[in-house]
């Protein structure tokens, strides 16, 4: 069985495009952002969501990982050949 971090990436790059939609250095924090916004919906510890918004270089890990294996058009919709 293969296994590739395409999809792991993409769970991190929302989580991450969250964070920046709702973070304002001088008013909120990140335990706050985390806490209304991330927590509800993804379900993941504080500890975790640090480790993903530390996470370097994120677009070119990803891009780096859609072009080793290979990037379908529309993520939604599967190649059947």
């Amino acid at each position: 069985m293969a296994y590739n971090r395409v999809n792991i990436l993409r769970h991190y790059k929302a989580i991450v495009e969250e964070t920046n939609r709702h973070y304002d250095p001088d008013v909120t924090t990140y335990k706050g952002v985390w806490r209304k916004y991330i927590y509800p919906v993804y379900h993941i510890s504080y500890q975790q969501y640090m480790k993903i918004v530390s996470t370097p270089n994120l677009e070119a890990a990803l891009e780096a990982e859609e072009k080793a294996h290979g990037k379908w058009e529309n993520p939604a919709q599967g190649k059947l050949f």
